[in-house]
């Protein structure tokens, strides 16, 4: 009879941790299906008929409608470049050379997918809408309190997710897989 007990209990254990450990995958972004570079992630088979489990699971879960990465690249950012959360309560620097795409967007989100309302109705950036430096980079600033230039205003909810989006020409498989030498953004704290 304890060896039963033992046994139940193992099974219920092994279960529990199965799920557990499958619900972080889904959340954060497993090492098996989110690509890391820096503080952002990617779901690099996202919109791909032969995504993994886990990507489909991701895509199913939030309720996104993904374009093909030949087209657009899409990179996610929870933490800074020192691994912090990023939260609403801190001020941030968002800052790039000059972008290889036709075209870029960012946007920050709460928790619930959701831009944060404000009075100015500035809800992300772009290609267009950004002052861009001399070498052609840009720096964006993200905060409660008004910032000098490209200021993107965030809510008071607590954490939130930076959305970094790439419009590219068309690029072949070779190119996509072959695609970790794209400079990504740095996100710094400024002050919190």
């Amino acid at each position: 009879m304890l060896f039963f007990i033992r046994f139940v209990t193992y099974i219920f254990m092994a279960i529990l941790i199965g799920f557990g450990l499958t619900a972080l995958s889904l959340s954060t972004g497993s090492g098996l299906a989110a690509k890391r570079v820096g503080g952002w992630k990617s779901w690099k088979d996202a919109a791909h008929l032969n995504a993994d489990p886990y990507t489909r699971a991701y895509i199913a879960k939030t309720g996104q409608l993904p374009l093909p990465p030949n087209i657009v690249q899409t990179y996610y950012a929870l933490y800074d470049n020192a691994h912090r959360r990023l939260h609403t309560s801190c001020t941030y620097v968002v800052e790039s050379s000059a972008v290889n795409a036709k075209w870029w967007t960012m946007a920050a989100y709460d928790h619930k997918g959701q831009v944060f309302k404000n009075k100015i109705e500035r809800y992300s950036f772009n290609a267009g809408s950004s002052m861009i430096k001399f070498d052609g980079g840009f720096r964006i600033y993200l905060s409660q309190t008004v910032q000098p230039a490209n200021w993107l205003p965030l809510g008071d909810k607590g954490p939130f997710v930076l959305v970094f989006r790439l419009y590219r020409k068309q690029l072949s498989e070779a190119q996509i897989k072959n695609n970790g030498d794209v400079p990504l953004p740095l996100i710094k704290r400024v002050s919190c």
